[in-house]
Order: C-alpha cells, then structure tokens, then sequence
C-alpha cells in the first residue's frame, strides 16, 4: 500500500489485537512489525498502550509517576481531528490535557511520518516544557520502538529529531520566528494570548500542509476564527 505523502492519514484497518496468541504463530521481529504497524495508524493507542507521561504531582494525586496516557472518551474524536482537518482550531480548558494531546500527535507525525513539526508558544520557557513531553514520549516507549525508530542525536531542549528526518521544534512567539520554517505540521499553542497570532497563522499558511491551533478562552483573533 502507498504511503500517503499528507501528515494527517486515517488510520486502515488494525491488526488483530490478540497478540499474546500471535506469539505462537509468529516470530518476535515480525510481532514487533505488527505492533509498530497499530501504532504508526493511531497515535492515541501508541500513547495508551506503547509509551507513558510522567505526573509531576503523582504524590499529592495518589497516582503513579510514570503511566500511559489517560482513557478519556472525548480522546478519540480529538484524534480523530487531528488526523483528518488541514486546518483546526481547537477551543480548550487546562484540565483537558490538549496540549499533550497535541504533542502526542506532533511526536508521532516526526517518529513514523518524517515530518518537519513546529510548535510555537508564548516563550522559550514553554516551548521548552512542550518539547519535554515530546521527549518523555520516546524515552519511554517499548524498547522495540525506539530501535525502529532511532534519534539523530541526544534530544535538545527545545528539538527532537530522528535520524530518518523526522523533527520537532518549538519557537517562541513572534511572525519572524515562524517565517524561519517551512513545516509539514505547525502548532500554536495557547493561540489567543499569542501576540502576532494571526501574521503567525498568515505567514505558515502558504506552506504548511497542516496548522493546529489550540488555546483556552481569550478574545481576538483565535476565538473569532473558533466563531465564525
């Protein structure tokens, strides 16, 4: 089957989801195939099944440190935009976890598709902290999946790039910054406190195949573009 060249795909039909009886069957390196295959078509059973976040605040919440990616309902058709709109803007509150959403969509784009992905935030600081998650993302994945998908080099603090061409990189604000870039993927984050949001969106239009914005409530420009 033909690899779409688009950054968002919907996912084909899954493998079979019995794999403990595949085992028997078929050998380690072609179950490793299989299960590379489910989690190249969905990055939300990649974040739910393959790899885990890690909670700050696991002690005062009673939670484990390190877990996989919460089971939400509102999870599958967030992901489902993700991967079928060219162009999204996605209203949020912060316990909605859409940030990492995101960038559980931005790393899987750069680890199985190759993308170029730019996240753009308010300051160096956040897009710091965002390109941190995309990194505990593949640090803590199945071994079997960082060896199929290895790293160019040592993950900076503001990029993570394969050595398959896939990257990850996250900019402060300003139009200047994005003009920088030719992105297969941007996204704003917290898009209506952005300053020069909408020349950000106006200057990555032209050539990026897919822009993800997402904020919580703010007036200007983000939440007359989620209204009209």
């Amino acid at each position: 089957m033909e690899e779409s060249n688009t950054p968002f795909s919907t996912p084909q039909s899954s493998p079979p989801k019995n794999y403990s009886k595949l085992k028997d069957f078929f050998s380690q390196q072609t179950l490793e195939a299989i299960r590379n295959e489910r989690c190249k078509r969905d990055a939300l059973y990649w974040a739910q099944n393959y790899t885990a976040t890690e909670n700050p605040h696991y002690i005062e919440q009673g939670l484990e440190f390190r877990a996989p990616f919460p089971r939400k309902g509102y999870f599958e058709p967030l992901f489902t935009a993700f991967r079928t709109e060219p162009r999204l803007f996605v209203p949020k509150t912060r316990e909605m976890l859409t940030s990492w959403s995101v960038m559980i969509y931005a790393t899987h784009q750069a680890q199985w598709f190759k993308s170029e992905v730019i996240v753009q935030t308010e300051s160096e600081e956040k897009a710091k902290r965002l390109v941190s998650y995309a990194e505990c993302l593949y640090r803590n994945q199945a071994s079997f999946l960082r060896a199929l998908h290895p790293l160019k080099t040592e993950p900076s603090q503001l990029s993570v790039e394969f050595a398959d061409g896939g990257r990850l990189f996250g900019i402060p604000k300003g139009e200047s910054k994005i003009r920088m870039y030719h992105p297969t993927l941007y996204i704003m984050d917290e898009a209506a406190f952005l300053p020069e949001a909408e020349q950000c969106y106006n200057a990555a239009q032209p050539v990026a195949k897919q822009i993800i914005a997402i904020s919580s409530a703010g007036p200007g420009w983000f939440g007359e573009e989620c209204t009209a």
